[in-house]
């Protein structure tokens, strides 16, 4: 798991996430500059944002529906996963799996009573975001590819993270 959200109180309405990269390509070159970024600090605070920066929260919907529409989308748009493609692949599934470990977080903190909790592991997983993610690692094991890596690794982070 990639995240780990501080959502106590349970937000209702809209949940606040610093992650640059689920709104849109990050214009940074380095993760460590990116880091930096998401710290929102000015150059003059010591950060590396201009000083005129303007940060905005993108609205984004996370449910069943549309992660499912994104993964279908990503295929529709790349084609046959191959060595040429592989690292957008990568890089789309790799969003989606965020945006799909963020979703079953808050369905866990939602729902507390219907989720599961592996003794030896310690996390906890939503009903809704297991079932989500054993969709995905079918969709993508039935869409395959001959890339050296993609959709491979995807599929075996998916199947840990969520005991699958």
């Amino acid at each position: 798991m990639h995240h780990k959200l501080d959502i106590h109180p349970i937000p209702e309405n809209v949940l606040y996430i610093n992650e640059l990269s689920l709104a849109a390509k990050v214009p940074y070159e380095t993760k460590q500059k990116t880091e930096k970024a998401l710290t929102g600090k000015t150059v003059s605070d010591g950060g590396i944002l201009p000083d005129d920066n303007v940060r905005t929260y993108v609205p984004m919907d996370l449910n069943e529906d549309n992660i499912k529409r994104q993964l279908q989308s990503l295929y529709n748009r790349l084609g046959y996963p191959d060595d040429e493609n592989e690292s957008d692949y990568s890089i789309g599934v790799g969003k989606l799996i965020s945006q799909l470990e963020i979703y079953d977080q808050v369905r866990v903190a939602r729902d507390l009573a219907n989720a599961t909790r592996k003794v030896n592991d310690g996390e906890w997983h939503s009903q809704q975001g297991i079932a989500l993610a054993r969709k995905m690692v079918e969709f993508m094991e039935q869409h395959g590819g001959n890339a050296e890596c993609f959709p491979y690794d995807e599929i075996s982070e998916l199947k840990a993270a969520f005991w699958l």
